[in-house]
């Protein structure tokens, strides 16, 4: 899509949203249904599944897709609490902006499990956070890549030059990294949910609508 079909896109989408929220029944139904959907997501994301995966829980790292690539990455230490709310928004900025009925791939990673994680001598939230940040910096997704100013503008995100506590602990990943992102690149293509496992979770949101 061009930038000038997109900006004529957005009347469009005002004058859709007001057909679905044009009477009170409407926009009840419209509530309605799209708190059943988010929660339809949620539970793909968290829940154990019908074949037989269990449920997640505790430290992953988790990215979302739209059709033309990467938007998002983060990471959470409750994972159960943090997935389920994700489509939902009411703790989560992402879904504001971006809705889940548009997200294209959900990919969410229980890098405990994986053998490089452990003996790493490092607390587990920080690893969360430092592969976080090697992940961000690595693959630049658009909803990371600029922070909002007071004044209603957007800055950049500068990676490189970062003090946080994901920046300092990286560097002390790279036996980790290495494998979480050689599954992450394989979940990224994988065609179908059926590349899922106790360890990478894939679910494609549209298939929920």
């Amino acid at each position: 899509m061009t930038d000038e079909s997109a900006e004529g896109a957005f009347p469009d989408w005002r004058e859709a949203l007001r057909r679905l929220t044009g009477t009170e029944a409407a926009a009840d139904a419209w509530r309605s249904g799209r708190y059943e959907f988010a929660h339809r997501l949620g539970r793909a994301l968290a829940s154990a599944t019908t074949s037989g995966l269990p449920p997640i829980t505790g430290n992953v790292i988790y990215g979302v897709w739209l059709e033309w690539g990467l938007l998002y990455v983060g990471q959470t230490a409750d994972a159960s609490r943090r997935l389920r709310d994700l489509p939902v928004g009411e703790s989560h900025h992402l879904a504001n902006t971006f809705p889940p009925e548009i997200w294209h791939r959900v990919v969410v990673v229980s890098w405990p499990l994986l053998p490089e994680a452990r003996d790493l001598g490092v607390a587990p939230d920080l690893i969360g956070l430092g592969l976080e940040h090697r992940l961000q910096s690595h693959l630049k997704p658009l909803a990371n890549s600029a922070r909002r100013t007071p004044k209603g503008g957007w800055r950049p995100v500068d990676w490189a030059r970062s003090r946080s506590a994901g920046a300092r602990v990286g560097p002390r990943l790279g036996a980790l990294f290495e494998p979480v992102l050689r599954l992450w690149q394989a979940a990224e293509q994988a065609p179908d949910e059926s590349f899922s496992s106790e360890v990478c979770r894939v679910v494609l949101p549209s298939r929920l609508l």
